[in-house]
């Protein structure tokens, strides 16, 4: 497969609402992480009556997801910013142009990535609140940990490589997130631009939780062919009165 590979980047923003934008593309990985986790928790009682030695968890609340994340800071000059395609690396070299990347130190790569991510912002009195992008997912949040491990230094010991362990917790205002919620409800028009791979019944099973109800979504948005939707294309979901 073709196309521009897409890199990580993160928008940094004062606030939990993500109104106020700092700085877009605060930081951008030269290198992807090779992957990442994404965990969801559900938080149970579990205190037991004295004496007893099982009985049933109470559910007590959902907590915030959390993001892992490991970025690897490169300074060696090794990777280059068309990695493959030799004739644009020369022609840049024949230009004068260098990778701009090869030659910042772990150092600086690191200062930037804490910069845009965990560091104390006097003037809002806190950290950034971010917005992880990587292709189609995106996790709105904060910086909850970052660990550094130091892997490859020069001769005078100023490091060259190392891994950076983030672990982002989710974080959004409750004006946002009742907003999502709404957004969300089948009780409310929505709009879909149709993506690749959709089907008309896999996305009425997204808006109303039941996939029984694409034949009325495919009267409403005069549908002749609901089998071969258009990638590009923008459909409507109604509300609709739910039967049993």
């Amino acid at each position: 497969m073709g196309g521009e590979i897409m890199k990580v980047k993160i928008d940094s923003y004062e606030d939990s609402s993500y109104k106020k934008i700092k700085t877009r593309g605060a930081f951008k990985a030269l290198i992807n992480p090779t992957g990442f986790s994404f965990t969801r928790k559900n938080d149970f009682n579990k205190e037991q009556a004295s004496g007893a030695s099982d009985g049933e968890q109470k559910f007590d609340k959902t907590s915030a997801p959390s993001l892992q994340l490991e970025f690897l800071f490169d300074g060696t000059g090794v990777v280059k910013d068309n990695p493959g395609n030799k004739l644009i690396n020369k022609i840049k070299e024949g230009l004068g142009k260098k990778d701009p990347f090869s030659k910042t130190s772990v150092t600086q790569q690191l200062y930037d990535f804490y910069e845009a991510t965990g560091q104390y912002d006097g003037t809002i009195h806190k950290p950034y609140n971010v917005i992880i992008i990587w292709g189609k997912f995106e996790f709105k949040g904060i910086l909850n940990e970052f660990t550094i491990d130091y892997k490859l230094f020069n001769n005078d010991g100023t490091p060259l490589r190392a891994i950076g362990k983030a672990n982002f917790g989710g974080s959004i205002s409750k004006e946002l997130a009742a907003k999502i919620a709404k957004t969300t409800s089948p009780d409310l028009t929505h709009k879909r631009t149709v993506q690749d791979g959709d089907t008309l019944p896999l996305m009425t099973e997204r808006i109303y939780g039941d996939s029984k109800y694409y034949l009325e979504v495919a009267k409403i948005n005069g549908l002749i062919n609901f089998r071969q939707l258009k990638p590009g294309s923008e459909l409507y979901f109604p509300p609709i009165e739910k039967t049993s």
